[in-house]
């Protein structure tokens, strides 16, 4: 049987689309980043560690009376355990309050680039490396920021202001400050 015209045109259409494929190679798709097998993740390293020791199982000896005045607080702190570290809790008497202790044993600061689920922003507190952790939104006025001293020593300072955050009530600047004159206390580590 012989074929017409439209048979042979649609051969040759077949024949020109499968040559015009054929030399078309895929996109050449993005290659992944690797995964990081750094147990530290992005946590920068501690240059010159400090040494916090001595405030380990003595949190509230971290800050003198007077400190805790000019930052709003109570000079009577109250020790208790947190996660497995004696803490000190001080408050303003007026719905706020700080919170810090000193990890001896981890590498905290790894710790929380590894597991912190929300919004980490990396900063530094004295020229030690730190993460800041705003926790919560609008009038939520709460932040961490935990701080390197060492490959295992850090110190993790926690303010829950009241109010809206805003300049001058924000609590990360409050964390900030209060950890700032800790670690200027602190030896070097040997």
């Amino acid at each position: 049987m012989p074929r017409g015209p439209s048979s042979l045109l649609l051969a040759v259409l077949v024949l020109i689309l499968i040559a015009a494929c054929g030399g078309v190679s895929p996109a050449p798709q993005p290659n992944p980043a690797p995964l990081s097998t750094s147990p530290r993740l992005e946590a920068p390293s501690v240059v010159a560690p400090r040494d916090g020791s001595m405030y380990v199982g003595r949190p509230c000896a971290a800050l003198t009376s007077s400190e805790l005045t000019r930052l709003g607080m109570r000079p009577q702190g109250r020790q208790r355990t947190n996660n497995g570290v004696q803490e000190c809790d001080w408050s303003s008497g007026e719905l706020e309050n700080l919170a810090i202790y000193v990890d001896p044993g981890r590498d905290l600061l790894a710790d929380t680039y590894r597991t912190w689920r929300g919004v980490l922003v990396p900063i530094t507190v004295e020229g030690m490396p730190a993460a800041l952790q705003k926790i919560g939104r609008g009038e939520f006025n709460t932040c961490t920021v935990t701080t390197g001293l060492g490959p295992k020593q850090a110190i993790e300072t926690t303010w829950i202001g009241k109010g809206d955050p805003r300049p001058g009530n924000d609590a990360c600047e409050f964390a900030e400050q209060a950890t700032a004159l800790v670690i200027r206390k602190l030896p070097p580590q040997r």
